[in-house]
């Protein structure tokens, strides 16, 4: 049988499986037993779940991968990044009850969503397996730290928020993560993460032919289906998705650009043109 040509969407999985060669595996998320090849390049592929959608099992890169250039072109477009981060961190405000909340960033990167936190007055927390992008950071007096795999360096309900964008992607084991990032949770604090989604558009349209959204670094691909559904066997109440916020909770200066981000992302959400999902859930 022919491999996989492009992404399944959710009212064609007859014609996945169909088409597909099958795999017989069991689903990370949802334990369905036979799963199909997804093949991005010549041996390079992810296993598809007919039933729930979600791409995984790809073979994760050596950690080198994440050090060299890898952050340089984060660095050059840092001062967006920052605006972009208070305006995320600002629509979270409607679901916190502390004022000056303890936050950590997982995948900290060169630090533009710690920055902003701490503009916001935080006490803010970055983590990442780049020791170039923490020396990056430390350098700009932030507190962040580097990790070597899974465990994080913190004691048991230890942040109001946890934030992580692009990251939950490139991990070996989701289940293993978030049950990592829901131990340093505090009980009714707040996980957000945004990530690659698989029914977007564009990746549907264009299968394997959109070569940036299938990159070897992603060992994962999800719906927000699927995401939603290991967030609550992981311990998390998923909440509604984010649109305003306080705005009182931005510098005055960001309040025009976080109302037009906020309103673009609204509206390719509502079009189906978004490239990515952001999840927020609670710890309870």
């Amino acid at each position: 049988m022919n491999q996989i040509e492009s992404p399944p969407s959710p009212n064609v999985t007859s014609t996945l499986e169909e088409q597909a060669q099958t795999v017989s595996d069991c689903c990370e998320n949802c334990g369905h037993e036979t799963l199909s090849r997804f093949e991005v390049e010549k041996g390079n592929c992810f296993l598809v779940c007919p039933q729930c959608l979600l791409y995984q099992k790809r073979e994760q890169p050596p950690l080198e991968h994440y050090e060299s250039n890898y952050h340089t072109t984060y660095a050059s477009r840092r001062n967006y990044k920052i605006l972009t981060a208070l305006t995320r961190l600002g629509a979270l405000t409607k679901y916190l009850d502390v004022d000056h909340p303890k936050m950590l960033d997982v995948g900290c990167s060169i630090g533009a969503t710690v920055e902003a936190a701490v503009r916001l007055g935080w006490d803010a927390h970055g983590v990442d397996v780049s020791k170039t992008a923490v020396q990056y950071c430390v350098d700009q007096g932030l507190q962040c730290q580097p990790i070597d795999g899974l465990r994080l360096p913190f004691e048991d309900n230890s942040f109001d928020v946890v934030t992580s964008w692009h990251v939950i992607e490139h991990v070996e084991d989701v289940k293993a993560t978030l049950a990592e990032w829901y131990r340093v949770v505090k009980p009714g604090g707040i996980l957000v993460l945004e990530t690659p989604d698989s029914q977007c558009w564009k990746a549907r349209r264009l299968g394997t032919e959109y070569k940036h959204f299938w990159p070897f670094d992603h060992l994962y691909t999800f719906t927000r289906s699927n995401m939603c559904s290991f967030l609550e066997t992981a311990g998390f109440e998923v909440l509604p998705s984010r649109v305003l916020g306080k705005l009182n909770s931005v510098p005055l200066h960001v309040t025009a650009y976080a109302l037009a981000y906020r309103s673009y992302r609204k509206l390719y959400r509502t079009l189906g043109w978004c490239k990515s999902i952001e999840v927020c859930a609670r710890k309870v």
